[in-house]
């Protein structure tokens, strides 16, 4: 690179003819405006006098300029965002120009047309929208003033309202003939769409004109001359501001179940369009008014009691996955997604507000029609997992609102149960999850109430210090289901591959460990106490407990010859085991208990210790017998 110092005549020089070039391309885009002519393609035009852009020497200042001086001058007005003689035409201001590297100075002003005119396009499609709104906002209050003050008649009102909803379509047709008048034209239609809605409303709930059948066919006509003018147009914002328009303002006027029903109306007008254009933002926004308000309302049909909103409610969910099953092969998974996990939240909602069974069986309804739609055939992953994953919250939520106490407890743990089996099944990772959840929940509800950690050191302790076998029965059970579903988890998280003899799966089969000690432990009291409900009972018990350890731990440290964390997991059991002996049986067993609580620790943990012993020196000769064999040697 050259260090020598430029001329500053011929700088000055370069800078005129830069200045040059960019009044040329100034007229050029003011010549463009002026005559509206198509862009000129690329190559010297064909007049130079008429044509600023053109590329001949002599009919540009610029080049003018240059032509008299040396040739470093000539190498500055090449720079980076110039325009050097013979390269053809400049882009047109609308076509994408790659930013040069150069300093400001140096970058092309066709990108500063295209920002200004962007900047002012968005500013004038932000202004129409924003007057549409307040237009619209404007119509309601007219209704509802009217309607307190005794304004007109209201046939009047309903005839004003509907007649300007015309007028400002009509002008938006007319408007939108133009190109630099269609963001205008939009907002004017999403605006005389969304009033004639409002007026079917108000005829319908305000004054009573229409039947509600009637109203709903009405609404779904103009919603769908509203949407069927955005599908002619292709522009999804007037679909979105059709939609928009009528579910924010409709609650003004209706706020019962038919303020579900239209939003209800608004979603099946959409669906055609949405299918048919592929806009998945038009989608969400028509199925995110049945949503809310099917939501809302549905939290109120415990005080209405009214069973014609459970229906609606009910058309809400089933609408959603209709809208859903051909959009999953239509449109992308994401918002697909989306769509099918808001769809049972107004049956949800609906049924934590019913309550008892009624609830829970509404409730079941959702779960099972979730289930059904995640088991459609070919559908997409992802959609399967938002669907089975919906389906198990709504289960889990029809159990907890239909059956409480014990009962509840019992049945979550089956469920987790019947998860963890269907995972080792299947092989699937996500009932795995499912089953975790439910048995967790379930599990911290039986420590709190069915058979506590109090009941296992104290006696008598709350709940088994009640007259009759009944808590008893229900701690054996309890206890079993969670035995029984440690068991599974082990299964299953081995199956799919969760779950390894190693330590980098421990944070996940330790507390399944400590679970079925917990459910194994709690079974054998129990039962010990069904047996003799006195204090016998329950020393008994803890002694078959603390036997019971040390076999187990025995079993580990066999199986863990081999196994880094089965042997660790044994040697920790023992090391309870022995705490237990040391720290509980010696003070709260006496008598027989105690006895044959350390004899039968103490008895399976020398078989412990010579089995272990002999089983590690087995395997310490095998190792080094493989590894003194012909072809193992270094």
């Amino acid at each position: 690179m050259s260090t020598e110092t430029v001329d500053p005549h011929v700088a000055l020089a370069a800078e005129l003819a830069r200045l040059g070039r960019r009044l040329d391309e100034m007229g050029a885009e003011l010549l463009r405006l002026h005559t509206d002519a198509a862009p000129v393609a690329a190559g010297p035009a064909p007049d130079a006098g008429t044509a600023p852009w053109s590329r001949s020497g002599d009919a540009r200042p610029g080049a003018q300029v240059a032509s008299n001086v040396d040739s470093a001058a000539r190498s500055a007005l090449d720079a980076p965002g110039g325009i050097a003689a013979g390269q053809g035409t400049p882009a047109p201001y609308w076509t994408p120009v790659p930013q040069p590297s150069g300093p400001a100075e140096a970058r092309p002003y066709p990108l500063v047309t295209r920002r200004l005119t962007w900047t002012a396009i968005s500013g004038a499609r932000l202004l129409a929208w924003t007057g549409g709104g307040v237009t619209l906002l404007g119509v309601v209050l007219l209704l509802v003033l009217a309607a307190s003050r005794g304004w007109f008649s209201p046939p009047a009102r309903v005839t004003v309202g509907a007649l300007l909803g015309v007028a400002l379509i009509g002008l938006a047709l007319w408007l939108h003939r133009r190109e630099s008048a269609r963001a205008g034209a939009l907002a004017l239609a999403a605006t005389g769409f969304a009033a004639l809605y409002l007026v079917v409303a108000a005829a319908t709930a305000l004054y009573g004109y229409l039947p509600d059948v009637p109203a709903l066919l009405v609404a779904l006509l103009v919603a769908a001359a509203g949407l069927g003018l955005a599908d002619r147009w292709r522009a999804q914002l007037l679909g979105g501001g059709v939609v928009v328009g009528a579910a924010l303002l409709a609650p003004v006027i209706v706020t019962d179940w038919l303020l579900v029903a239209l939003a209800l109306a608004l979603q099946l007008a959409a669906l055609p369009v949405v299918l048919r254009r592929g806009w998945s933002v038009l989608m969400l926004v028509a199925a995110a008014g049945p949503v809310i308000f099917g939501s809302a309302v549905g939290a109120m049909v415990v005080v209405d009691g009214d069973v014609v909103t459970i229906a609606v409610v009910l058309g809400v969910l089933a609408v959603g996955l209709g809208t859903a099953m051909p959009a999953a092969r239509m449109l992308p998974r994401e918002p697909v997604a989306g769509l099918v996990a808001a769809t049972p939240v107004p049956v949800l909602a609906t049924g934590a507000a019913l309550g008892g069974w009624d609830g829970g069986a509404l409730t079941a309804v959702a779960a099972l029609a979730m289930g059904g739609f995640a088991a459609v055939p070919g559908l997409d992953r992802l959609l399967r997992t938002v669907g089975v994953t919906a389906a198990a919250v709504a289960l889990f939520q029809a159990t907890l609102v239909a059956v409480e106490g014990s009962t509840a407890t019992a049945v979550l743990i089956g469920q987790a149960i019947v998860a963890a089996v269907v995972a080792a099944v299947l092989r699937s990772r996500l009932p795995m999850m499912i089953a975790l959840a439910y048995g967790t929940v379930g599990v911290l509800m039986g420590l709190a109430q069915d058979a506590p950690v109090a009941a296992l050191v104290q006696f008598p302790a709350i709940p088994y210090d009640q007259p009759g076998p009944g808590a008893l029965l229900t701690g054996v059970g309890v206890s079993a289901l969670a035995l029984v579903l440690a068991v599974a988890l082990l299964v299953a998280g081995g199956r799919v591959e969760l779950i390894r003899p190693d330590t980098a799966s421990a944070p996940l089969w330790i507390p399944i460990g400590l679970v079925g000690l917990y459910g194994a432990t709690s079974l054998m009291v129990t039962i010990a106490l069904l047996v003799s409900t006195d204090r016998a009972g329950f020393t008994g018990g803890h002694a078959v407990v603390t036997v019971s350890w040390t076999i187990a731990a025995l079993v580990l440290l066999a199986r863990g010859i081999s196994r880094a964390a089965l042997r660790i997991t044994g040697l920790v059991l023992v090391a309870a085991a022995v705490a237990k002996l040391v720290l509980f049986d010696l003070v709260a067993l006496d008598g027989v208990a105690r006895v044959a609580a350390f004899l039968g620790a103490g008895l399976v943990l020398l078989a412990a210790g010579t089995r272990y012993a002999r089983l590690v020196a087995e395997a310490s000769s095998t190792e080094r017998e493989a590894q003194g064999a012909p072809g193992n040697a270094s």
